[in-house]
């Protein structure tokens, strides 16, 4: 059986949980800075063991660790302190996503429940694809970016780094979405949008 630890204790630790159990993994335990001594917190069945840098004295039987910080920011930082502590921070793909095999995903990336990623779609490093959205074919999204739930990508689309892309949002085919920008719930956008944007609404 493969082990493993996740950095997080939020709701999308909840997520994560259901994904490795899905896949056989047993989660050791989750780890976050909102960690209380006094409180005997469990996910899953999993404990809460400490703090973030608390993972460092579990390094050599921690196994793989998996990353569940809904927050672009947080989730890069989190990232880049396990990788520089040589910590090893695999994608994890729940088994109910279609996924083409020609897609490719990033290190520390997760596509959850019925997810879509087409032919030659590109997630980086750290992104989280949510519940049933969809990255088409040959569109990327950029490190550390998040597609929540039922987000929808069309065709050959690009989306920069550290983007959040809400609910039910839909973005067109052929554009180019700058680093940082914001998409809010439900949200239509129809033309490129330069970087660190916010987007409520149609957007054309």
């Amino acid at each position: 059986m493969k082990k493993a630890v996740v950095f997080g204790a939020g709701g999308h630790a909840r997520v994560l949980a259901s994904i490795l159990k899905a896949q056989k993994i047993t989660v050791l335990g989750f780890f976050d800075d909102s960690y209380d001594p006094h409180k005997a917190e469990k996910i899953a069945g999993s404990p809460v063991l400490g703090r973030f840098e608390s993972i460092l004295k579990f390094k050599n039987k921690a196994g793989n660790v998996y990353l569940a910080l809904g927050d672009n920011a947080k989730r890069q930082k989190a990232f880049e302190f396990l990788k520089r502590h040589g910590f090893r921070t695999p994608s994890l793909v729940h088994p109910s996503a279609l996924v083409e095999k020609s897609a490719e995903i990033g290190e520390g990336s997760v596509v959850c429940l019925g997810a879509t990623l087409g032919a030659e779609a590109i997630v980086g490093k750290g992104c989280i694809v949510n519940t049933g959205a969809s990255l088409d074919h040959e569109s990327s999204l950029g490190d550390f970016s998040h597609l929540a739930p039922q987000a929808v990508v069309a065709g050959r689309t690009s989306i920069g780094a550290l983007s959040f892309i809400g609910v039910n949002a839909s973005i067109a085919d052929r554009l180019t979405i700058g680093p940082e920008v914001t998409v809010g719930a439900g949200s239509v956008v129809l033309r490129d949008v330069p970087a660190k944007k916010k987007i409520l609404g149609v957007y054309h």
